[in-house]
């Protein structure tokens, strides 16, 4: 939670500071996407239940005037996966994450190329259970899924090929927490993606 505030604040000191930085106009509608790695830990009533990593994908739309715009996207969080087997009998699980994203973003340019980038708003989450246990002439799956709006932030850094084109590295963290029978769910996703864009 401490980087989705830290992050905001980023955004708005780039939009204190951007008439001196900004080189150039961006206004117009862009689309972006970027893949990397998910970095899970996750908390149940206060107790931790470890990290994990999996593969992340994020999509994004959106409009800028200058160098400040809104966005709404996807994100893919990916998934976990586990089983166990022992005498003929097991389990095996599988996690998955993604959502809907609707905020802010800023691409501030330090010289002509080299640009930084912030961006938060809302996240609308969704994650999807399902185990199958199984046994000797016999197999039992169970599916569920939980839903809940939370936030996110990322900051960035990367290259304006041209007008259109960009290439950028980012850090983007997602929160996904939710109470439970067994304490309140807290699921921090770090993000760490390359990616692109094009303005139209």
């Amino acid at each position: 939670m401490k980087k989705y505030f830290a992050a905001l604040a980023i955004l708005g000191a780039g939009v204190a500071c951007a008439p001196a930085a900004q080189a150039k106009d961006l206004t117009g509608w862009f689309v972006n996407g970027a893949a990397g790695r998910v970095n899970y830990h996750a908390t149940i009533g206060g107790t931790d239940l470890g990290s994990d990593h999996g593969t992340a994908g994020i999509v994004n739309f959106g409009y800028r005037t200058q160098f400040i715009g809104v966005e709404a996207g996807y994100t893919n969080l990916g998934h976990l996966s586990g089983s166990y087997q022992q005498d003929g009998y097991g389990s095996s699980a599988r996690l998955s994450g993604d959502g809907w994203t609707l905020g802010i973003n800023g691409h501030f340019n330090l010289t002509p190329q080299w640009f930084i980038s912030a961006r938060g708003g809302l996240f609308l989450w969704k994650l999807h259970a399902r185990q199958t246990d199984f046994g000797p002439g016999f197999s039992d799956t169970t599916k569920g899924s939980t839903q809940s709006t939370d936030g996110y932030a990322g900051i960035g850094t990367g290259f304006d090929i041209d007008r259109h084109w960009s290439v950028s590295a980012n850090f983007d963290y997602y929160r996904v927490s939710k109470p439970s029978d067994f304490g309140k769910l807290d699921i921090g996703n770090r993000v760490f993606t390359v990616g692109a864009e094009y303005r139209f």
